[in-house]
């Protein structure tokens, strides 16, 4: 979020950026270590001018709050690898608990994301340099988790959703306690996310993902087989040459070939005719 010149927030911590990070910094400390100061809803219209005027009317609080920014924020560039995306985020949130025990469902509803990501992180009560060391471990265990990602790349196509309803009936019928998840994933990441929670291993995705894709396959030649049947001829060895003659001429399967002859015979009614005759005749 930009700072307006005239943000009275702002003009009080000109030493620093009191940008949205900072603010929702605030909002945290100050609703846990000052009750009594009234800030509103997170976010308000109000509430960066409710802020300005507690720290106003209780100058001290300036130098304390400026103290805890420099004890609890870590550089900005440490933080950029975080993402926007749903799954990297509930994967560090998940990562984040772990390691302080906190539970960050029961924060404002309109943070979310990254901005709670980075919430987490920065109003996390402990020394700067451990939580450096910790936030570059959680970063290590993010990018060794999505090492095995490319195996769901075989999801991107325009057949994507059809996909992830096979994946998500396969998914189910191996892991049953996905059968009291109520809402089918609408995208591939809602299912990687709930794959996640199981922490399950590269073997086992990949295991997960060859039945996937071997149910898919049925499903897509059972559609192709609507409206055919199978059927056993017994076929002299001259009719076997004479139709893999014709199905080499014309590059055809020797099924097409059939069903070519029997069309044409069907609709021009000649050449059984004209054969039933010569056998009379002879």
């Amino acid at each position: 979020m930009s700072v307006r010149h005239n943000d009275k927030l702002q003009k009080i911590f000109n030493s620093l950026n009191a940008d949205s990070r900072f603010t929702t910094w605030l909002w945290f400390l100050m609703k846990h270590n000052r009750p009594d100061i009234f800030l509103g809803e997170f976010r308000s219209s109000g509430m960066r001018n409710l802020m300005a005027e507690a720290i106003i009317n209780q100058p001290e609080l300036k130098q304390t709050i400026e103290n805890q920014n420099r004890a609890d924020l870590l550089p900005e560039q440490s933080l950029q690898w975080i993402t926007s995306k749903k799954r990297q985020n509930a994967f560090l949130i998940k990562k984040l608990t772990e390691k302080n025990g906190t539970n960050y469902t029961g924060g404002p509803d309109n943070l979310t994301g990254r901005e709670l990501t980075i919430a987490a992180i920065d109003t996390w009560q402990i020394d700067k340099t451990q939580k450096s060391a910790i936030v570059n471990q959680i970063r290590s265990e993010w990018e060794t988790h999505t090492e095995s990602d490319h195996l769901f790349k075989w999801f991107n196509d325009p057949d994507e959703k059809e996909k992830l309803n096979t994946a998500w009936e396969i998914a189910k019928d191996k892991y049953s306690f996905l059968t009291f998840h109520q809402s089918r994933p609408q995208e591939i990441d809602d299912l990687i996310i709930l794959l996640d929670s199981m922490l399950i291993t590269t073997p086992e995705k990949i295991l997960l993902m060859n039945s996937i894709k071997k149910r898919w396959s049925q499903n897509k030649y059972r559609a192709k087989m609507t409206g055919k049947k199978q059927y056993n001829f017994i076929l002299s060895d001259k009719a076997i040459k004479r139709l893999d003659k014709l199905a080499d001429k014309h590059d055809l399967k020797r099924t097409q070939v059939l069903d070519i002859l029997l069309k044409m015979e069907e609709e021009k009614g000649i050449y059984i005719q004209e054969r039933l005759k010569q056998l009379v005749d002879s």
